[in-house]
Order: C-alpha cells, then sequence, then structure tokens
C-alpha cells in the first residue's frame, strides 16, 4: 500500500513539473512575442544594434567599411517590423561615421546606403544618395526610421529639434557641424526635389517618416525633413567627439555645456553654448539602461517564481 501510494506521489509530482515547466515556458513565450512585437521591443533591438556598430568603430574601419558593397534602392526596404529587426540583427553592418543632434538626444553610427541585404536602416542613420560628400559642396542626405517615441532611436526626436539647433557628424577624420535651418512634417514621399544639391551649397537633408502625429500627418504618408548648412570643419580629437557627443558611448550634460570645439587657425571655432535651447533628456522608458534593468528584473523574477513552485512540488510537500 505504502508503494502504491508512493508512486502515485511520485507520478503526481512528474506530472506537476511537466505542468509548471510547460506552463511556465508558454507564459514567458507569450510575454516575449508581446515584446518584441511592440514599438518598445522595436526600439530597445535597434538601440542594441546600433550600440554593436557603434562600440568597435575605429577610423580605420570606418575607412574600410566606405568601401563596401551596399545599395541605394529604397524601394527594396521595408516598414520597421518585429521580423524586419530580428532579420537584420544577424546581418552585420558596417558604419561610416556616426551623427549627433545633442538638443534632441539623437546619437546614431551612420551607414552608406541602405546595405547589402538592407540591413542599415535597423542599425541606424544612412545615406541616400551615393555621389554626396559629408561635408562637401552638396546636399547631404540621410534617412533613418522613426521607431514611435519609444527611442531615442534612430530619429525618433528629429520632430522636436528647431532652428539654430546643430547637427554633428564625423567620419572619425573630421567632424562636420550644421545649423538647422528648416523644418517640414508635411513632405510627401514623391517629393524628392529635397534632396536637391544647392549650387555651391553645403548643406544637410535629414528624412524620417512624421508618424508622432498620425492624425494630422497619417501613417507613414508623410515625412520629417529637416534641412540645415555647414558652418564649420573641425578635428576629430577626443576632445571635440566627446564635446559634440559623437562618441561610441555619448554622454549627456544636465547642464548646458560651455565646451568649445579646439580648431586650427583655418577653422571655425564653434562653442556648445551656441545651441539655442537645453539639451532634450530622455524619459525614464526611452532608457537603455532602465530597459535592461527591467528585462533583467522580470527574467529573475520568472526564474524565481518557477524554482519555487518546483521546490514546493518536491520538497515542501
Amino acid at each position: 500500500m505504502a508503494n502504491k501510494k508512493q508512486k502515485h506521489s511520485l507520478k503526481y509530482q512528474i506530472w506537476s513539473t511537466i505542468r509548471v515547466l510547460l506552463l511556465g515556458a508558454l507564459f514567458y513565450l507569450g510575454v516575449t512575442l508581446i515584446f518584441f512585437g511592440s514599438g518598445f521591443g522595436n526600439s530597445y533591438v535597434v538601440q542594441q544594434n546600433a550600440q554593436k556598430a557603434n562600440t568597435t568603430l575605429t577610423q580605420k574601419k570606418a575607412d574600410r567599411n566606405k568601401k563596401r558593397k551596399t545599395n541605394y534602392d529604397a524601394s527594396k526596404t521595408k516598414s520597421v517590423s518585429a521580423a524586419e529587426v530580428l532579420r537584420a540583427k544577424q546581418i552585420k553592418a558596417y558604419a561610416i561615421g556616426r551623427i549627433a543632434i545633442p538638443s534632441v538626444n539623437i546619437h546614431n553610427p551612420l551607414f552608406a546606403g541602405y546595405g547589402d541585404q538592407n540591413q542599415n536602416l535597423e542599425y541606424g542613420v544612412v545615406t541616400c544618395l551615393p555621389d554626396r560628400v559629408m561635408g562637401g559642396a552638396n546636399n547631404y542626405v540621410l534617412a533613418g526610421h522613426y521607431m514611435g517615441s519609444y527611442g531615442p532611436a534612430v530619429l525618433d526626436n528629429l520632430h522636436l529639434s528647431r532652428p539654430g539647433d546643430l547637427i554633428y557628424i564625423t567620419d572619425l577624420h573630421h567632424i562636420y557641424t550644421y545649423k538647422i535651418k528648416t523644418i517640414s512634417f508635411a513632405i510627401k514621399p514623391t517629393q524628392v526635389e529635397v534632396e536637391n544639391n544647392v549650387q555651391d551649397k553645403s548643406m544637410i537633408t535629414l528624412i524620417t517618416c512624421s508618424d508622432f502625429n498620425t492624425s494630422k500627418y497619417g501613417y507613414g504618408q508623410h515625412r520629417t525633413v529637416v534641412q540645415g548648412d555647414l558652418i564649420a570643419k573641425n578635428k576629430a580629437t577626443k576632445h571635440n567627439l566627446i564635446a559634440t557627443e559623437l562618441t561610441a558611448k555619448p554622454k549627456q550634460s544636465k547642464k548646458r555645456r560651455q565646451e568649445s570645439l579646439t580648431a586650427k587657425k583655418d577653422q571655425k571655432k564653434i562653442k556648445k553654448s551656441e545651441q539655442v535651447r537645453p539639451a532634450a533628456r530622455p524619459k525614464f522608458y526611452q532608457n537603455m539602461t532602465f530597459i535592461k534593468t527591467v528585462i533583467i528584473v522580470f527574467n529573475v523574477i520568472f526564474i524565481l517564481a518557477v524554482g519555487w513552485r518546483l521546490v514546493r512540488i518536491w520538497i515542501l510537500r
């Protein structure tokens, strides 16, 4: 009789364990799918991609990456989705520089074209035309995804910029400073004239979707276009990269920074105090450290909950 009860007890414990593990796996899978199917999940993965491409970038690597095969056919690109973001994560992207707009907390690696497998938009900001030169007497056209204000990933905060804000881009040889002149939110995708060169003018154009206000601009129906003029070119020294927040892990100062870029006699000296307003601070849910902490805490709680249930089945019963 005792053996029969023991076998029954063992059978119950085994089936209870299977049930706990199965329900736990289904719950974990469901939460994972919800997270990666949301704007938060997509933004998190894109920021991870950008961090991976940014961390190991050096001047030599940037020069080498400029020679890699890429494509400039925008018609082959796709909208942001969990499937597209996770697909791109499996493909390496090769940055050619960095871009920063400190006033709106934008910091991204910069890539040539859309990539040989259209992966670059899921890593950062891309150049749209093959014949344009950074800092040259041309319209240097860049584009990036709008991720849904969950970032600040890619160009989520571009619509918050204002005329007078400074845009910094670097190829790690020089830093080019552009001052924003115009911002438009209702540009249609067919209005490609915004990419045209203006004779003998060094300018920049940044393009992203105007999905921050879908009731007014629709979903994917209009573009936010920011244009500015080149006002300075400086050496990409360590001091200058830190001052312009163009390092691999930029840090925003809580106070308006008064640092200026070191310059040679033939270069204009740019002061951070030229910034027309204090830098935008990310919301708590836009902070990568916060998101990582939440993910770690969730995993710890999940493992402890499952572990405690198994302990009750096998030991404390």
